[in-house]
């Protein structure tokens, strides 16, 4: 409990079970060998869900993030550079049927 939650003027239990999260368990593992249990963790964050959807607050890993912004930012060049060679076709064009 915080102490400003009095400064809200509702004084009544909070609850703050989510019926969506599972209750976190520790359990302890006797055996190396024994398989993981519960969620299993890579590089300090969670793996995806496997039905792929993404809560709220909930961010896709960094290296996919930066591969999208890598493969936006080749297509932007390649398109950039096509249109400079057209104009610059077209500027050719131009100059010849004068």
């Amino acid at each position: 409990v915080s102490p400003v939650d009095g400064l809200l003027g509702d004084d009544g239990p909070l609850d703050t079970s989510d019926p969506d999260v599972p209750p976190v368990v520790d359990e302890v593992v006797l055996d190396a060998s024994d398989p993981p249990v519960g969620r299993v963790v890579e590089n300090g964050m969670g793996v995806s869900r496997p039905d792929g959807e993404v809560r709220p607050f909930e961010a896709p890993p960094i290296e996919l993030t930066d591969e999208h912004a890598d493969r936006l930012h080749r297509f932007a060049v390649l398109a950039a550079v096509v249109a400079v060679l057209l104009v610059l076709l077209a500027r050719r064009k131009r100059r010849r049927s004068r």
